[in-house]
């Protein structure tokens, strides 16, 4: 009986045990599978996702034109200052002026050469074509009326001045032809010579080729002066469009609405040098972006076309939230600046803002609307 009982207490032990080896390979079978599913998750994850890399850079909102710098060309005085520092203006307000006094007269100086030349050309181009008068220019302006009365008067006295000489050369050669008549007669009769008549004859061609001449040479003179006259016309026309460039260039305007900033010459009656800065223009309709510094060890991560993160310095992040862009520029090769820690080496960036529109969210757009202006900076810039 005792027997018996043993035999059953150890066939239960071996039910016991092999229970528990069923139990523990099939967890382990379980581990397994599970590490090769995670580890294939893992492979499928990595072939079909990519990790984002992040570069950051300071920078400052600018316009797309950047801002104009209002400077003179030539130099001058101040003789008007409009606006002060701070002022909004408009397309085409005057902004200031130089005292034009000088520029003004020297223009005057070439206008009154234009005039005297055109009136000359009349002149001249009545001489070389036999024009009985001169046709000069309708203009009621006094000046070119006065220059013209007085170049009909210097062509009348040319021209009674070369008809004095032709009458004089004309008689000659009707003296020398009377000359040639009567030795012809007395050659025939056989009183004078062959040779005297020759004499004769060579005195009448030289009377009639000076009669020619004189008449030829007042042609040519009046054709070459009337060539000369126009070509100093062409020059001093040259000389008015750049003279009166200088005196446009006395007044300052505008090109478009902005706002007045670094107003360099406050001084009536300042004395300016060719290239001095008179104020800057900060442009207030155009399109503002992000101009960024990015260090070189962080361009390989950026390139156009990529999203950009945009915190601005004035406005706490955790409130405001931040601004989304996109990457329209970058620089070629890196650019050199001088700061206070010594020479920066960089690449310029170039983000563009997206507007509300195209997904900035509330938060976001609330705080766009009160920082985004020209010269806000940004303390990180992630692409």
């Amino acid at each position: 009986m005792a027997v018996e009982l043993f035999d059953d207490e150890v066939a239960d032990a071996a039910r016991v045990h092999r229970l528990e080896n069923y139990h523990r390979s099939r967890i382990s079978a379980g581990l397994i599978w599970s590490s090769v599913a995670l580890v294939l998750g893992f492979v499928i994850w990595a072939s079909y996702f990519r990790i984002d890399e992040v570069a950051r850079a300071h920078g400052e909102v600018i316009a797309s034109s950047r801002v104009q710098i209002i400077q003179t060309v030539d130099g001058g005085v101040l003789s008007e200052l409009h606006v002060k520092e701070g002022d909004h203006v408009k397309a085409g307000q005057i902004l200031a002026r130089l005292d034009p006094t000088r520029v003004e007269a020297a223009a005057g100086e070439v206008d009154a050469r234009i005039i005297g030349l055109r009136a000359r050309i009349a002149r001249l181009r009545a001489e070389s074509t036999g024009q009985s008068a001169p046709r000069f220019p309708s203009d009621p302006d006094p000046a070119l009326r006065e220059q013209a009365d007085i170049e009909r008067a210097l062509f009348l006295q040319r021209r009674q001045s070369l008809q004095e000489d032709i009458t004089a050369l004309q008689t000659a050669v009707n003296l020398a032809s009377q000359k040639l008549n009567l030795v012809n007669e007395l050659e025939r009769s056989g009183d004078v010579s062959t040779s005297e008549r020759l004499n004769a004859q060579r005195d009448l061609n030289e009377a009639r080729a000076r009669l020619l001449g004189r008449r030829n040479k007042f042609l040519d003179d009046a054709r070459a002066d009337l060539t000369k006259a126009e070509d100093d016309l062409g020059q001093t026309l040259q000389q008015m469009a750049g003279r009166r460039q200088q005196v446009h260039d006395t007044v300052f305007t505008a090109m478009g609405p902005g706002i007045v900033k670094n107003v360099r010459v406050t001084t009536l009656g300042g004395v300016l040098r060719a290239g001095d800065e008179i104020m800057q223009i900060v442009p207030s309709d155009d399109a503002l972006i992000i101009e960024a510094k990015v260090l070189p060890a962080d361009i390989a991560r950026v390139q156009v076309g990529l999203p950009a993160t945009v915190r601005l310095d004035p406005f706490d992040y955790t409130i405001y939230g931040a601004l989304q862009g996109e990457v329209i520029y970058v620089s070629a090769d890196t650019l050199k600046e001088n700061t206070p820690r010594g020479e920066e080496i960089y690449y310029r960036v170039h983000v563009r803002l997206k507007s509300h529109a195209e997904g900035q969210s509330d938060r976001q757009e609330e705080g766009s609307l009160c920082a985004v202006r020209q010269g806000v900076s940004s303390t990180s810039c992630r692409a």
